[in-house]
């Protein structure tokens, strides 16, 4: 009976076990290469400086419930550098969040829109202007960037939050 059990047979089958449970270790050594990711990290910041913030015209429309926000933001926008337009009333109503248009097919504008973004802490919608842009005046007077100042911006300095 001792015999059919195979008992002389399972330390073996442990053996290879304890072999993979060896080659389980090995796979930690990879985790190094892990430290070469920051050198990655410092591209973008190159980025921001090639951005000409005159290359576009901005315009701030209040979409926001604070009067007088959207000349706030520009006033704060052109401190930073930021070539702007007269902020006028947005005509898409209240808004709660901050949105930024930039016209079609113009690289500079698309530019200066995205540095608005990054600016305002990334999390703000980008979007093309529409063939009418959402202002009481239905034109931007060649201007090619409009911000749609949501209650989420109104009367907040976004240079102060990047130290800018």
């Amino acid at each position: 009976m001792l015999a059919s059990c195979g008992g002389s047979e399972e330390p073996a089958a442990e053996e290879p076990a304890v072999e993979a449970e060896a080659a389980v270790t090995t796979t930690a050594a990879p985790a190094p290469t892990t430290t070469e990711a920051p050198a990655t990290t410092e591209a973008p910041t190159t980025t921001l400086a090639e951005v000409n913030y005159a290359a576009a015209v901005v315009v701030v429309a209040n979409a926001s419930s604070v009067n007088g926000s959207a000349g706030r933001m520009s006033d704060i926008l052109s401190a930073a550098g930021y070539t702007m337009g007269s902020a006028t009333n947005s005509t898409e109503g209240q808004l709660g969040a901050t949105k930024v248009y930039y016209a079609t097919g113009d690289d500079a504008a698309q530019a200066v829109a995205e540095s608005i973004v990054r600016v305002l802490g990334g999390a703000i919608e980008l979007l093309q202007l529409p063939g009418v842009p959402p202002v009481e005046s239905a034109s931007l007077d060649g201007a090619t960037v409009l911000i749609a100042l949501g209650d989420d911006w109104a009367d907040r300095n976004p240079t102060a939050a990047t130290g800018g």
